[in-house]
């Protein structure tokens, strides 16, 4: 049984991992963000998690996102950052922005290269910021041990 969940767990995990690319340290307008894209997918497919991304709402221009992603790999030019939705004769339309064709549509059940998430990347300051609450609790602990 142990042998089988392994085998379920590895099979899942390599599948998950070809569908899903992460890219690191992406400078979007000063701040870092961990850039994840999913190929031949449709909009539809991901929506509700493109929906919570930050270059959804505008306040950061999906068009920066393409420019960054563009920048650091020149070769990831048709990353799809979409930014809205709108029906048009009966069928929905993703509408967004990529650098190779700039802000265009597609249908939302069209497949192509979709950016789903971007997470903000922590500075190193917060990370640095706890190593003195690890010291000065050890140090609390070695005066309860006394």
């Amino acid at each position: 049984m142990k042998i089988f969940i392994t085998f379920v767990s590895l099979f899942l995990l390599v599948v998950t991992a070809k569908s899903q690319t992460t890219l690191s340290a992406i400078n979007v307008g000063g701040q870092d963000y961990d850039i994840t894209y999913r190929t031949d997918v449709s909009f539809n497919d991901y929506q509700a998690t493109i929906d919570d991304a930050p270059w959804w709402s505008l306040a950061l221009n999906p068009s920066d996102f393409a420019t960054a992603v563009y920048n650091s790999n020149n070769a990831l030019n048709t990353i799809r950052f979409a930014y809205d939705e709108q029906t048009f004769g009966g069928t929905d339309y993703a509408l967004y922005f990529d650098q190779a064709n700039g802000s265009t549509n597609a249908a939302s059940t069209a497949n192509g290269t979709y950016a789903v998430s971007a997470v903000a990347v922590p500075a190193p300051l917060p990370i640095l910021g706890i190593l003195p609450v690890v010291g000065f609790l050890k140090r609390m602990r070695r005066r309860q041990r006394a």
